[in-house]
C-alpha cells in the first residue's frame, strides 16, 4: 500500500469514527426559561399575557397604547398587532389550534386614544390571525350587554375555541364561539358593585372559573346551566383578585393586585365547591396583573398600572418585566 493511499485511508477511517461518536452524542440540553424577562417600552403598561409556543414568544397588551407586543427571551420588544379599533388593550388569549389571538378592547381613560363617549362604556373583542395580526373580526359585546358601564377584561378559551369573556362594569359573561359569534352567557346582578367587579376567568371540565376583583371572592359557573352559578367557599377573601389560570397539577393561581400584592395557589378536594390556598408569594408594589403557564412554569406580568392610574405621575415607566415565581 503506497503512502498516499494509507494517508486516504487513515483519513477515511478517522471521520468514519467522529461520525459514530457524533451520532452517539447526546442531543444538546435545552436552555432553562429564563426566571425574569425585562423588556423596554416607553409607557408601554402591559395589561395581559399569552405564550405563544410554536414562536417562542410572550404576547403582550397595552393599556396606554392598545397595541400587542411580542416579547422575546433576550428582551426584545416589537409591535405585532396595531389596529384602529383598539384604545386599551386589556385580556388577551391565544388560540393556537386555529391560529387566532383574541384581544379584549376597553377605554378606562388612560389611553392616548380615549375618547369621552368611550370611556367607561366600551366591552369590545379584537379577533386576529396569531401568524400575521392581521384582523379577521371585531365584536363590540358592549351592545349585547346593553346600556351602561362596560369594559371587556379576560378571556378564557376551551378546547373547542368557544372564548368566555368578563365584562367588569357589567355583571356580564359573554360567549364567542369558535366561529366568532358573540351571545350573553350571564347576566346577574350579583356580579354589581363598585370599580372592577368580574376579572380574571379560567374554563374547564364544563365549568368557568370566576373572579370579582372588588370582593375577593371566586364563583364557578357551569357553562350547561350559568344561573345556577355558586360561590367557592374560602377561609377569607383575596381581595384585588385579577388573573386566574390553571397551574400545575391542576391547582388554581390567583394573581391579586392593589392592597393585596400576592400570588396566592389553592387547591379543592371537591370539584371547587370549596377551596383552601396552600401556598403565596409577595410580589410587592409592581400591580401583578395576570400569568401564563410555560413549559411547567408561571409566569406573572409585572404591569405597573399604579403609575399609569396615579394622576400625579409626571414621569412614565419605560422597563416592564416577566417574573418566574415558584409556588
Amino acid at each position: 500500500m503506497s503512502r498516499k493511499t494509507v494517508l486516504i485511508f487513515t483519513a477515511l477511517l478517522a471521520f468514519s469514527l467522529y461520525g459514530c461518536d457524533k451520532a452517539k452524542s447526546p442531543p444538546a440540553s435545552k436552555t432553562a426559561s429564563p426566571e425574569v424577562i425585562s423588556f423596554t417600552k416607553a409607557a408601554l403598561y402591559p395589561e395581559g399575557i399569552d405564550f405563544d409556543a410554536k414562536r417562542n414568544r410572550f404576547l403582550v397588551t397595552s393599556l396606554h397604547e392598545g397595541i400587542v407586543g411580542e416579547v422575546k427571551d433576550d428582551g426584545s420588544y416589537k409591535v405585532f398587532i396595531q389596529d384602529p379599533n383598539m384604545v386599551s388593550a386589556i385580556g388577551i388569549r391565544i388560540d393556537a389550534e386555529r391560529d387566532r389571538v383574541l384581544v379584549c378592547n376597553s377605554d378606562p381613560g388612560v389611553s392616548v386614544h380615549t375618547k369621552k363617549e368611550n370611556q367607561g362604556k366600551l366591552a369590545g373583542l379584537g379577533i386576529f390571525q396569531l401568524s400575521t395580526g392581521k384582523l379577521i373580526k371585531y365584536l363590540d359585546l358592549g351592545k349585547l350587554g346593553g346600556a351602561g358601564g362596560h369594559f371587556c377584561n379576560d378571556i378564557a378559551l376551551d378546547g373547542a375555541g368557544n372564548a368566555y369573556v368578563t365584562d367588569s362594569f357589567s355583571p356580564i359573561i359573554y360567549k364567542v364561539d369558535a366561529a366568532n359569534n358573540a351571545t350573553v352567557l350571564l347576566n346577574n346582578k350579583r356580579f354589581t358593585g363598585e370599580s372592577f367587579n368580574l376579572n380574571g376567568i379560567v374554563v374547564k371540565d364544563g365549568y368557568l372559573l370566576v373572579a370579582k376583583m372588588n370582593e375577593g371572592l371566586l364563583f364557578k359557573v357551569p357553562l350547561d346551566k350559568p344561573a345556577q352559578f355558586t360561590q367557592v367557599k374560602t377561609k377569607e377573601p383575596m381581595p384585588g383578585a385579577d388573573g386566574l389560570l390553571w397551574g400545575p397539577n391542576g391547582a388554581l393561581v390567583v394573581i391579586a393586585n392593589g392592597k393585596t400584592n400576592k400570588v396566592f395557589k389553592l387547591t379543592s378536594g371537591d370539584n371547587w365547591s370549596t377551596a383552601n390556598v396552600v401556598s403565596s408569594v409577595d410580589t410587592g408594589n409592581v400591580f401583578a396583573t395576570t400569568g401564563v403557564v410555560r413549559e411547567g412554569q408561571i409566569y406573572v406580568l409585572y404591569a405597573m398600572l399604579h403609575v399609569l392610574f396615579n394622576p400625579e405621575t409626571k414621569t412614565h415607566i419605560d422597563k416592564f418585566e416577566i417574573h418566574q415565581l415558584k409556588l
